[in-house]
């Protein structure tokens, strides 16, 4: 399968190593508390709201259009990553400018600080499973929201681990949406020193980097700023045990102790005829 690659326009390529994101919005949780039981696996619904404020977020996942997946040139990130194979190491890349296009998608991400899953994400009664389903926001191929708009989507899922978790109250604080990069960037050439190499004139010279990558985010949950039980807008579960399953043994013998006596009652009303 050939590779697709967009090269921006000339008016894009101008230097601006200044650009800001136009995205402001913010997640909340559609369902914030509730009881659940042991067992049960938690869906988590966001809601994505764009500011009044916010440039309209129109995205193509097919990245069809001009410009290339409906992201204006204007809102790309200036900070990104490369990879060097020739020293095997990573070199941050800033005041870039991404030249050409090879895929813009919108990525999830979760903090692992709370009870669900502690620290280390690994380590709570609980793992977390990012949803892929047509609910989630990754599976749109199209969206198009305009300043105060909303749009509902699933993140994921908590599944207890070992088919159940202990009775108690359960906290998680943290989700993200963003927009990932990926393709050339063109930035200024830097010294030993880290200091731009200038040309005769003074003006910096400027080099490629084929396959760095960077991100933009659009929206977080408000407790991200705040990832602890303190903040109001946490998502929130009081799990209670698991009914205690009736042993199939007591249902045979209780199903006997039950056709014994109808047995017994046909035979009375037998008798007092």
């Amino acid at each position: 399968m050939s590779k697709l690659r967009f090269v921006v326009s000339t008016l894009a390529l101008a230097w601006l190593p200044n650009a800001q994101a136009a995205y402001s919005g913010s997640l909340s949780f559609v369902q914030p508390t509730g009881t659940v039981v042991a067992t049960d696996n938690i869906p988590i619904w966001l809601k994505l709201s764009l500011d009044a404020t916010s440039d309209p977020l129109v995205f193509s996942s097919t990245g069809g259009g001009n410009p290339p997946f409906g992201i204006n040139p204007a809102n790309y990130p200036s900070s990104f990553t490369y990879y060097d194979s020739n020293t095997s190491q990573s070199r941050y890349i800033d005041n870039g400018v991404l030249i050409t296009v090879d895929s813009i998608s919108l990525s999830t991400s979760i903090g692992c600080a709370g009870t669900f899953l502690a620290d280390s994400c690994s380590s709570g009664p609980y793992e977390f499973n990012f949803d892929s389903s047509p609910n989630s926001i990754l599976s749109k191929q199209n969206i198009a929201l305009n300043p105060g708009d909303s749009v509902e989507y699933l993140l994921g899922e908590f599944t207890p681990k070992n088919g159940a978790a202990a009775a108690g109250e359960y906290e998680f604080y943290t989700a993200g949406l963003s927009l990932y990069f990926y393709g050339t960037v063109r930035a200024p050439k830097l010294d030993e020193n880290g200091a731009p190499v200038l040309d005769g004139n003074g003006d910096p010279i400027l080099e490629d980097f084929v396959n760095a990558d960077g991100s933009l985010e659009i929206a977080s949950t408000a407790c991200a700023a705040q990832p602890d039980s303190t903040c109001s807008e946490k998502f929130a579960r009081t799990v209670i045990a698991a009914p205690v399953p009736v042993p199939a043994a007591f249902w045979l013998f209780g199903s006997t102790l039950l056709g014994f006596v109808g047995y017994r009652r046909r035979v009375i009303f037998t008798r007092s005829v």
